[in-house]
């Protein structure tokens, strides 16, 4: 293997990790959204079935974040802490 195929691996790589900071970033943030989103819904509807939903939404979201996080430090990222209490 000569150093120029050592280099375009490298290159290769280092694209793929930074491929995949992006992604995460992008989906963090839309989550965050999708989030806030849901949370600011809470205050339009009071039909206890829509309630719910919007709980389980929420929850879905929520593990998803934790999962985007995992995923942060794997990668030696670092995500800013989203407050999981704010309703």
């Amino acid at each position: 293997m000569t150093l120029n195929d050592l280099l375009l691996k490298f290159r290769i790589h280092k694209n793929s990790a930074d491929e995949k900071n992006k992604n995460l970033r992008r989906e963090y943030n839309e989550l965050l959204s999708h989030l806030s989103d849901i949370r600011s819904n809470y205050n339009f509807t009071d039909n206890p079935s829509a309630i719910d939903a919007l709980i389980y939404e929420e929850n879905a979201a929520l593990c998803r974040l934790q999962e985007l996080y995992r995923e942060a430090r794997e990668l030696n990222m670092t995500l800013e802490a989203f407050p999981v209490d704010e309703k």
